[in-house]
């Protein structure tokens, strides 16, 4: 694909979704897969460049979900100029493309295109990650007993 049919089918989307833009910079210009493997916990990378429409849309919901997930979860952005190595390796066709791997470093799930909060947040539980302050299920209070009269 060339850069105008990828702008064009980027674009293309936004109009579907009706999205606002908002600019995207990656959180570092090289990624270090290695060292974000190291921390042994579930990672999603947002391959994208600062000029895409949906990935200016899909700034601020990652940046709330780097918030939420803080310190459980990394959330990041690839800048696909500066990490031309990953983009082959993750063998990425599409902007955005968002890549979930597991805590041992293997794709969990990939979606191309723009994801709501809620459904990141959907493939974080279903790779074992709730989302902070969601519990578990809980017990039914046992029914009050009523003292037996004899």
């Amino acid at each position: 694909m060339t850069k105008t049919t990828v702008c064009l089918v980027s674009c293309a989307l936004m109009i579907v979704l009706g999205a606002s833009g908002a600019f995207v910079d990656a959180a570092e210009p090289q990624i270090n897969l290695q060292a974000l493997a190291a921390k042994k916990m579930p990672v999603l990378l947002e391959f994208g460049r600062g000029w895409c429409i949906p990935c200016k849309y899909m700034k601020p919901i990652l940046e709330d979900m780097a918030k939420v997930y803080g310190g459980r979860a990394i959330v990041t952005t690839v800048d696909m100029d500066a990490n031309k190595d990953l983009v082959r390796q993750f063998r990425i066709r599409m902007m955005p493309t968002q890549v979930f791997l597991t805590p041992d470093g293997k794709e969990f799930l990939r979606n191309e295109g723009t994801l709501e909060r809620e459904q990141i947040m959907k493939i974080f539980a279903q790779m074992g990650l709730p989302a902070p302050g969601a519990q578990g299920p809980t017990r039914a209070a046992a029914p009050p007993q009523t003292p037996v009269r004899q």
